[in-house]
């Protein structure tokens, strides 16, 4: 049997491919790749500044359904940091730039700080502890519904 290997990107729907684009630049960090535009779609193609993992924000025509994580679809999209101290550090990073966010929210397999692009579209940081068990159950839930859907 073959399986994927990894995600290679991800593609968000957006109101304002340009407003969009200088969200994630500014408060993200990402640069960007290439912008490419149709009759039907405007779109951008942005990374992390270490060249790793993209994201397509497009702006299609005649769009203007504003995100619902309840609607079937994208719930939440989350990015990994490399420690719980960098979670502190984007919350200081957020607040400074005027960015809602949830605050870091400790949960049972690590810690996630939620936050919304201008669109709504819940985003997440998130810290997997290595101590922590890895078990996630009825018991255990992840948090990551209801923070995602609850948060700023």
């Amino acid at each position: 049997m073959i399986w994927p290997s990894t995600i290679h990107h991800v593609a968000l729907s957006v109101t304002d491919r340009d407003r969009s684009a200088d969200w994630y630049r500014q408060v993200l960090g990402f640069e960007e790749l290439f912008r490419e535009e149709s009759e039907e779609r405007r779109a951008c193609v942005m990374r992390f500044a270490d060249g790793h993992y993209s994201v397509g924000l497009v702006e299609h025509s005649g769009q203007r359904d504003d995100f619902d994580a309840r609607r079937t679809g994208l719930d939440h999209l989350a990015f990994t940091v490399e420690t719980r101290t960098d979670l502190d550090r984007w919350a200081l990073r957020l607040d400074r730039q005027g960015v809602e966010h949830s605050g870091v929210l400790e949960i049972p397999v690590g810690a996630i700080l939620n936050l919304r692009d201008p669109d709504g579209i819940a985003l997440a940081l998130f810290w997997d502890d290595p101590d922590r068990e890895r078990h996630r159950g009825p018991e255990t839930p992840s948090g990551h519904s209801a923070a995602s859907s609850d948060a700023p």
